[in-house]
């Protein structure tokens, strides 16, 4: 019985040690997957038009997060678009709400350059997505 006790805890606790590797963390918190950021774009280019077809024009960030929130829809974003903590949302819209471009990136702070490597998301009313760091950062693959 004592070995079975064991072989769980040790178990258990290889399980927690490999969750804890699993995500990476920065500053303390988990970073976020490249997948996650492209689903989130993916998410905010299908709302702008669902957006414009109610409006007649696309949404700028307040309008779009309020747009998500009357339809119950924040909550499928798979990164908190309300936090600024882990990464920020940009939407800008021209003056005649017919064009958006998107920017989803972590904040960065200019005194530690471990802060500026970090991927972040661009997206504009054309629906390609592309992914970049600051010049001078290694990317990887996603």
């Amino acid at each position: 019985m004592n070995r079975n006790v064991l072989l769980l805890l040790g178990s258990t606790l290889g399980i927690l040690m490999m969750a804890g590797a699993s995500s990476p963390r920065v500053n303390g918190e988990a970073e976020i997957s490249t997948e996650k950021l492209v689903n989130t774009i993916r998410l905010l280019n299908t709302q702008e038009y669902k957006y414009r077809d109610e409006a007649g024009r696309f949404a700028t960030r307040e309008e779009l997060l309020t747009f998500l929130r009357k339809k119950n829809l924040l909550s499928n974003s798979p990164i908190d678009l309300e936090s600024r903590k882990l990464y920020e949302l940009a939407i800008g819209t021209s003056p005649d709400g017919m064009h958006y471009q998107i920017t989803l990136k972590r904040p960065s702070d200019m005194n530690d350059k471990g802060t500026w490597c970090k991927t972040a998301a661009f997206s504009d009313d054309a629906g390609v997505i592309f992914l970049g760091a600051a010049i001078g950062c290694k990317t990887s693959t996603p």
